[in-house]
């Protein structure tokens, strides 16, 4: 680190730096078909890592739940860290279990369900679109529908006969979700291996650290790493309870309403509430769009219900789970959603806000500080150089004395020459008289 400061610190090395980056920037956008897919290969090969350690830190929230909260009454930390580590595992199968047993047979009977009257839901959007016609023609309006259902009847038959006859779609497909759930499973195993050996894995870290920093530097750094765990670990095991709440009050709901696919629509509202920003919207269009086939009212009470759950949801129960604990503007957390998304799918929609988070931080206590001081520097730099400037072109301001005007001088004053005033200036030795005395024989 000292080089690189002494060398950027000299032009040249600057210069050379920005150089070698210039080029490095030509190469990789020259070239950008072929590093998109080196990244893409070198993304498929650690992903299921990457999956590992998100899962990981998953089941570690309610590891460090059951070790510090449930367990706490146990002496031995080591037997109380595995403890919670195999109640952690097996809560998580559980659930897996229960979701797979309950609920996914719930799901896929909705979805055979609303495949099969597929055919009776295209009649009756026919017939309502029709009364639509009839209505606007009453008030001189043509909307001409049978356009309408016409162009959406030859989309459709468009797109299943292109599905139906394209084998390498399908093959496509298959082999993308094969590769997902592959990455899944490795990830699911390689979980478990980083949450048992976790405080074996800090140590060494810890001793990297120690090795690399100095006492003020691992100080700072121990705390930015406290304060973003902090933020992970609190937005996440909020978002996913406050998911898991609204599924379960939109199935209460619609049990008591009587609306129909009731565990279908609640799993995507549950699930589409882990979305921030617009994920409500869309949950509430999915489960709309579902219930307008069966009965526009069916649609409209779900719709006012959404309505005043996500109101309750945003103004009393978010503020008081997260506070005001991020900060971060609209804008940055929709990008920064989409961006999450494109690279880590659901996973990454899911930790885009507190990952932005601790970025904000970085920028507010790391960034901005460095560059005012920088910013400090150089002008201490400039003023420094100024001063210099100053001092060397000063002399030049006063008018030389002409030669001859040295030899004129007053005739009240002695005339001294240069080179005895010397001389004539030192002080006079005081003379010594011989002594009288004789000298003793």
């Amino acid at each position: 680190m000292g080089r690189i400061k002494k060398a950027l610190s000299n032009r040249w090395g600057a210069y050379t730096i920005a150089a070698v980056a210039g080029v490095v920037a030509y190469m990789i956008l020259n070239n950008l078909p072929a590093v998109s897919a080196w990244l893409s290969s070198a993304m498929s090969v650690i992903s299921p890592i990457i999956i590992g350690a998100i899962i990981a830190y998953l089941i570690d929230l309610l590891v460090v739940f059951f070790d510090t909260k449930a367990f706490k009454k146990i002496q031995q930390a080591r037997f109380r860290y595995a403890l919670s580590v195999v109640v952690s595992i097996t809560v998580v199968l559980l659930a897996l279990g229960l979701f797979f047993w309950l609920v996914l047979p719930e799901m896929i009977s909705s979805i055979t369900h609303f495949m099969n009257n597929t055919q009776n839901y295209a009649s009756d959007i026919e017939d309502k679109l029709k009364d639509l016609d009839k209505f606007a023609e009453n008030y001189g309006i043509h909307l001409n529908t049978k356009n309408w259902t016409a162009n959406l009847k030859e989309q459709a038959e468009v797109m299943i006969s292109d599905v139906s006859h394209n084998l390498n779609m399908a093959m496509d497909i298959l082999r993308g979700v094969w590769n997902v759930a592959l990455n899944i499973f490795i990830g699911l195993i390689l979980s478990v291996y980083f949450i048992a050996g976790k405080n074996r894995l800090f140590r060494g870290i810890d001793k990297l650290r120690r090795a690399m920093l100095t006492d003020e530097q691992y100080k700072k750094h121990t705390d930015f790493l406290k304060r973003s765990n902090a933020i992970f670990s609190k937005y996440i095991s909020f978002t996913i309870l406050e998911a898991i709440g609204v599924g379960i009050a939109n199935a209460i709901f619609m049990l008591i309403a009587g609306l129909p696919n009731v565990v279908l629509i609640s799993v995507l509202v549950g699930f589409t509430n882990i979305l921030p920003t617009f994920g409500p919207i869309v949950g509430c269009v999915m489960g709309s769009f579902v219930l307008v086939l069966e009965d526009p009212m069916y649609a409209v009470a779900f719709i006012i219900f959404t309505c005043i759950l996500q109101t309750i949801d945003g103004y009393v129960v978010k503020p008081h789970l997260f506070g005001d604990s991020l900060g971060i503007p609209a804008v940055i957390s929709l990008i920064s959603i989409i961006i999450g998304g494109k690279l880590f799918g659901p996973i990454g929609i899911l930790i885009s806000i507190p990952f932005t988070a601790v970025m904000a931080i970085l920028y507010h206590e790391s960034l901005l500080p460095y560059l005012e001081k920088r910013k400090k520097m150089r002008m201490a730099e400039d003023a420094k150089q100024r001063r210099k400037a100053v001092a060397a072109d000063g002399p030049s301001d006063i008018p030389d004395i002409p030669s001859e005007a040295a030899t004129v001088s007053d005739p009240s004053e002695d005339t001294v020459s240069p080179a005895k005033a010397p001389a004539e200036a030192a002080p006079a030795k005081k003379k010594t008289k011989p002594s009288s005395r004789k000298p003793r024989k």
